[in-house]
């Protein structure tokens, strides 16, 4: 039953993720129309301000993954025997609903490509790089606010807390804008917009900070990780309660 309504919760959600985009394409279509030059960047930048992430894409990327499991220490233990192992179990489910998550939010940015720019100019090295690159960083970041939401819930036994700390990490960096701190605004969705204004440069430092970018995020989910696994080694689970 509680499998069902989690199955049907993410349903909701991609599609909710799917729609909003398609009308950010149908807004967006009218002013790319105007544009005399048009390029990759051109087409995914509409989709990428942090507003979107911190009001929309990032709250329903917590929903979705939300389970009320991660509360229920006493069952974990029993179903599996070992902290460890559920660890292992939680972060390969969050890896594959993160994927989910990121393919329902960039089919309608593909797609909106395909169409204003022609599959044989997307398939250019520095257009697949571009494209492969923004759903790399996506799927990172979206990666750490899952880890940062369910280690912080699992730790203060309740859902909204960990709700808060993935909203805050994925939230971040749209905060320091509105304190005029753009400048700072390099966390983790930050990343996102700062690889998409890398496009004007030339192919090699293109490239190269795209790799920058992406090493940077991949190094910030694994520390995640790591301290995540040692707190849990060192949690006492004797009848269900931390100590």
């Amino acid at each position: 039953m509680l499998f069902s309504i989690g199955r049907k919760k993410r349903i909701i959600v991609y599609l909710m993720v799917l729609f909003f985009n398609i009308q950010i394409s149908i807004l967006a279509s009218e002013q790319i129309e105007l544009i005399n030059s048009l390029y990759i960047k051109n087409i995914y930048t509409p989709f990428s301000r942090l507003i979107y992430f911190a009001l929309y894409y990032v709250p329903l990327f917590l929903i979705s993954i939300s389970d009320e499991d991660i509360l229920n220490h006493s069952l974990i233990l029993t179903r599996l025997k070992s902290i460890d192992m559920w660890w292992k179990e939680k972060v390969k489910l969050l890896l594959m609903d993160t994927m989910l998550y990121v393919i329902f939010l960039e089919l309608p940015i593909i797609i909106m490509a395909v169409i204003h720019i022609g599959v044989t100019q997307i398939v250019g090295v520095k257009n697949i790089a571009f494209m492969v690159g923004d759903f790399i960083i996506k799927y990172i970041i979206f990666f750490i606010i899952g880890i940062s939401h369910v280690i912080s819930s699992f730790i203060s036994k309740k859902q909204y807390i960990g709700f808060l700390v993935g909203y805050f990490i994925g939230g971040f960096d749209y905060i320091l804008t509105l304190f005029h701190l753009d400048g700072y605004a390099m966390t983790t969705t930050g990343m996102l917009v700062e690889f998409i204004v890398s496009f004007d440069l030339p192919t090699g430092n293109f490239l190269f900070l795209s790799s920058v970018y992406s090493g940077y995020l991949v190094f910030l989910s694994l520390f995640l990780l790591f301290i995540s696994k040692e707190i849990l080694r060192k949690m006492d689970l004797q009848r269900g309660d931390l100590k």
